[in-house]
């Protein structure tokens, strides 16, 4: 992140986060880094780039979305932590005992405890009746 600032806009629907995100990069010198979908039709919408623009882009983003939709939050963050690069990359997930890359995520206790319960030999098989 090169201890730039990163702005986010949070809108109910993909409408304002399009409308948010135009706003932004026309009013500012800052890129668009990540979008994500929340559920329940929440859009989330980054930003990067010096802290000034960055300011002047969540708000620009966030008039233009209120036009057209509902803006639920917005922040900046001045001088993120390197690791929350992680998160906005989706590049890790939360474990109980701590986070790792998704790329080495282990099956659900329930799946492993099927598997074991099969018997040898009869994975995959069908019976014919």
């Amino acid at each position: 992140m090169n201890g730039e600032a990163i702005g986010l806009i949070e809108t109910k629907g993909l409408v304002g986060g399009v409308e948010a995100s135009d706003a932004m990069v026309k009013s500012a010198n800052v890129i668009l880094i990540s979008k994500a979908y929340v559920g329940s039709g929440i859009v989330t919408i980054v930003c990067q780039g010096e802290v000034a623009a960055v300011k002047s882009a969540v708000d620009a983003g966030a008039v233009a979305a209120k036009r057209v939709s509902e803006v639920l939050a917005t922040h900046v963050i001045p001088r993120p932590h390197p690791e929350l690069e992680k998160i906005l990359s989706g590049r890790c997930v939360r474990s109980g005992r701590g986070t790792f890359p998704k790329s080495k995520r282990q099956k659900p206790a329930g799946a492993v405890a099927k598997a074991e319960q099969q018997p040898k030999g009869s994975a995959g098989k069908k019976t014919g009746k």
